[in-house]
C-alpha cells in the first residue's frame, strides 16, 4: 500500500501569495489614480494664481488625457475600483488571520470611498445623465454649488481635499520607503546609538509628511474658495440647480 504522506498537492495561490499579489495590484493602481489626482489637483491650485479663469483653462487642457474613452478607465475609475477592491481583500485576507491591524492611512482610504462616489455622483454621473456629456463642464458646476449649496459643496469637498491629500501623500511615501538599515549598535552613555538615530530618521520623516500635506492642503483649499468667490457668470446655473437639487436631502 503506497503512503500518501507528503503528497498533499499544495494550494495554488496560499493566502500569503495572494497578500503579496493584492499588495502589488493596489500599488500599481494607485500610481495611476495619483496620476489623475495631481493633474486634477493642479487644476485646482491654478486658482491661486490665476483664478477660476487659470483654473477652467487648465481644465480644459487637461481633461482629454482623464476624460477619454481609454485612459478615464485606466487612470481614473478603473485605477480607483482597482485600489479599493485590493485594499477590501486584504482586509478581508486580515480579518481571516485574525489581524484586522488598523491605521490612519488605512482609515482614510475607507473613507475616501463614500466621498469620492459622492463626489464622482455630482461632477460626472448628473451631468452625464442631464446633458448626455459632462465633457464641457468646468469649475462654474461646482461654484455654483459653492454659492448656492455651501454646506453640502464646502463640507464634501473639504473633506474629500483633507482625507485624499493625507492618504496620497502617506501613500507615497509608503511606495518609496526603503527598509532601515540596522548596523551594530554602540551603547554610549547607557544608550543605543542606532536606535536614538532610526528615531530621529522618522521623526523627521513625518515632519516632512506633515508639512507637505498641510501645504498641498491649504493650496487646493484656498484654490476651491477662490473659485467659489471668483466664478461671477454662470451661464447653466437654471441646469446645475436642477442637477444639484437631485441631492434632496442637502438643499443648503
Amino acid at each position: 500500500m503506497t503512503s500518501s504522506i507528503g503528497t498533499t498537492p499544495r494550494p495554488f495561490l496560499t493566502s500569503q501569495k495572494a497578500y503579496q499579489l493584492l499588495t502589488k495590484v493596489q500599488n500599481a493602481s494607485a500610481i495611476a489614480f495619483t496620476t489623475f489626482s495631481i493633474l486634477h489637483g493642479a487644476q485646482i491650485i491654478a486658482a491661486n494664481i490665476g483664478g477660476a479663469r487659470l483654473s477652467n483653462h487648465w481644465i480644459l487642457l487637461g481633461r482629454p488625457f482623464y476624460q477619454d474613452q481609454h485612459t478615464e478607465g485606466l487612470l481614473v475609475t478603473g485605477a480607483g475600483l482597482l485600489h479599493v477592491l485590493a485594499g477590501l481583500s486584504k482586509y478581508g485576507l486580515r480579518v481571516y488571520w485574525k489581524q484586522p491591524t488598523n491605521n490612519t492611512h488605512r482609515a482614510m482610504g475607507y473613507l475616501l470611498i463614500p466621498l469620492m462616489g459622492l463626489h464622482y455622483y455630482l461632477v460626472r454621473y448628473l451631468p452625464i445623465q442631464y446633458y448626455g456629456d459632462s465633457s464641457f463642464i468646468d469649475f462654474g458646476y461646482v461654484a455654483w454649488g459653492l454659492q448656492n449649496r455651501p454646506v453640502i459643496t464646502y463640507s464634501l469637498h473639504t473633506a474629500l481635499i483633507l482625507t485624499a491629500t493625507y492618504h496620497i501623500v502617506g501613500g507615497i511615501q509608503k511606495l518609496r520607503q526603503k527598509p532601515i538599515q540596522t548596523p551594530p549598535s554602540v551603547p554610549q552613555h547607557g544608550h543605543n546609538i542606532t536606535h536614538q538615530k532610526i528615531e530621529g530618521q522618522l521623526r523627521h520623516k513625518r515632519r516632512l509628511q506633515k508639512s507637505v500635506i498641510a501645504g498641498i492642503s491649504i493650496a487646493l483649499l484656498s484654490g476651491m474658495v477662490i473659485i467659489g468667490l471668483d466664478t461671477k457668470k454662470i451661464p447653466l446655473r437654471h441646469d446645475f440647480e436642477q442637477m444639484y437639487n437631485t441631492l434632496s436631502l442637502f438643499k443648503f
